[in-house]
């Protein structure tokens, strides 16, 4: 998913609500262009390191999902509406990009939203890159697992090793495998998670995203005997994606590029203010009139 396909544009302008169209809560509201470029890192140091167990972002329960035509015709009443390409403005910086030899393209789109508070603003979720295989798992996974249970080498309050019976370890199991079901079906994306844009005395920047990048082992602070039988299963044909995480909050000057990264990966951002155009009144058609001699 590299740049909003046009079919898609199209598509939506069949749909009721998709356009212009705002709420009168909004209507009053500036209004802003947001352009995204996000792109990875392939020349990132790969000596070995360790990497923190993070999850990936959770959804709001309102949201703007790029990847869905429902979602964007719901946010469209609320004033937010997709950009075409030929609306884009970092064609030229995204060109480079493609050109170079150190990063690889993994999303550009924009946007047009009004500028909302905090609390009103609606974040929008993206996903971008290579789409995993089922050969894959999340590091979320193993987050689940600890969450789900405690540690098997987690000593009692009188001090002795507490100990899971073959049912408590299989409902475990059983729990674990739903959910990587649930993650695999939804598909695993390279890039992933959400973007919110807000305003109050001035623009402010919200990002929660994560980068997958797969390796071979588990770490071991990861390792417990719960985790080693349940990922024993899948350690011949499963790789374990880590998850990079890019969680900044900035504050924004319209109409200047920002740019923010981590060694894994980086994000051009570009706010424009949008000038709503006023409403005119069409000229009457003129139509030429034909005379037979």
């Amino acid at each position: 998913m590299k740049r909003q396909p046009l079919i898609l544009i199209a598509l939506l302008t069949l749909l009721p609500g998709y356009g212009p169209a705002q709420s009168a809560d909004t209507e009053s509201l500036p209004v802003y262009d947001i352009e995204i470029v996000i792109f990875k890192n392939i020349k990132a140091p790969k000596s070995r390191e360790f990497v923190l167990p993070v999850s990936s972002p959770s959804k709001d329960e309102k949201i703007l999902d790029l990847s869905s035509v429902r979602s964007i015709a719901a946010a469209n009443k609320l004033g937010f509406v997709i950009l075409a390409d030929q609306e884009f403005r970092l064609t030229e910086a995204v060109a480079k990009l493609i050109e170079s030899s150190r990063y690889e393209l993994l999303l550009h789109t924009a946007w047009r939203q009004p500028g909302l508070d905090r609390e009103k603003a609606l974040p929008v979720w993206i996903r971008g890159g290579r789409v995993f295989g089922s050969e894959y798992t999340s590091i979320d996974d193993a987050i689940d697992l600890q969450e789900i249970a405690p540690d098997a080498n987690q000593q009692t309050t009188n001090g002795t090793a507490k100990v899971f019976d073959e049912q408590t370890l299989e409902a475990l199991e059983l729990k674990q495998l739903e959910q990587q079901s649930t993650r695999r079906g939804q598909g695993l994306y390279e890039l992933e998670g959400k973007i919110t844009i807000a305003l109050s005395r001035y623009l402010h920047l919200y990002t929660d995203l994560v980068l997958r990048r797969p390796r071979q082992s588990i770490d071991p602070v990861l390792d417990s005997s719960i985790q080693s039988r349940t990922l024993a299963t899948y350690s011949a044909d499963t790789r374990i994606l880590d998850n990079h995480s890019l969680r900044e909050h900035r504050r924004m000057r319209s109409k200047n590029l920002h740019y923010l990264d981590n060694p894994e990966f980086g994000m051009l951002v570009l706010i424009t203010p949008y000038q709503v155009p006023e409403d005119f009144e069409e000229a009457p058609l003129e139509t030429e009139s034909t005379t037979t001699e």
